[in-house]
């Protein structure tokens, strides 16, 4: 059996991302407990917002809606070559003694292996995972937004961090995105990110995001940067010829 609630619950939720659909019955055979506290498991989800009960069952919500928790992505890190490849591009950008926003994205955390070859560098982040790793691995001046931590995000975001962000000047930010839409820019499911982003953009002389494929022609709730807002896209593979057009005409320089 697993040994904590959450446990069992984040194997139902990976379940239904590969599945998208299962009963009650395939639950229990999974996780090899009760029907009563599948039932429960089932509820509290639902409440979660991460899937929806069905009549003898669940489903999954939109997959790219989902906050898995953040140490379990960071658990993947080294499986994530599309991510470290972005991240190594993103490198070609920086230089000794600049001053860089980095998000909290996992996508950003591939950066910090190459950054213990620059000198001078001061970082300022949002990520406390991120803040910590920059710490042990480079030779970085960090700094971490003030804040409240967001539950199982290993982020802080809101109005405090974004008052803080304002108190500083960067050369760069680079950020990760939940979705990126050619003509209305990046978007997030969590209001606090986007604001949060918003702020960054506001105080670095320069934009970059750092986005996989998947996360292309995707639109949420919360607007965080317009695309005239962004100076370079980075992502792992060449974008079509329509798609480089419509970055040409918001300014936007495609890095892969």
């Amino acid at each position: 059996m697993l040994t904590t609630v959450e446990d069992r619950q984040q194997q139902i939720v990976n379940y239904l991302k590969i599945n998208q659909f299962a009963t009650v019955t395939d639950l229990i055979e999974l996780v090899n407990y009760s029907e009563a506290t599948i039932k429960r498991d089932l509820v509290l989800l639902e409440g979660s917002g991460l899937i929806r009960r069905t009549r003898g069952g669940a489903m999954i919500v939109d997959n790219k809606k989902i906050d898995v928790p953040y140490l379990m992505k960071v658990t993947h890190l080294n499986e994530e070559d599309n991510k470290q490849y972005i991240a190594d591009v993103a490198c070609t950008l920086i230089k000794d003694d600049m001053v860089i926003f980095l998000d909290s994205s996992t996508t950003s955390l591939h950066l910090i292996k190459n950054l213990s070859k620059f000198d001078g560098l001061q970082i300022i982040t949002n990520g406390v995972l991120t803040a910590a790793m920059l710490s042990e691995f480079t030779s970085a001046h960090v700094s971490i937004l003030g804040g409240s931590i967001v539950p199982k995000r290993a982020t802080i975001n809101g109005s405090k961090a974004y008052n803080d962000i304002l108190t500083y000047n960067a050369d760069i930010a680079f950020i990760g995105c939940r979705g990126l839409d050619f003509d209305h820019g990046i978007t997030e499911t969590h209001e606090g990110e986007a604001l949060i982003k918003k702020a960054f953009r506001r105080q670095a002389n320069h934009v970059a995001v750092l986005a996989t494929i998947d996360k292309l022609d995707h639109k949420y709730m919360y607007q965080s940067l317009a695309c005239h807002e962004i100076d370079y896209l980075i992502t792992e593979i060449p974008l079509s010829i329509e798609k480089i057009d419509k970055l040409k005409q918001h300014h936007i320089t495609c890095l892969y």
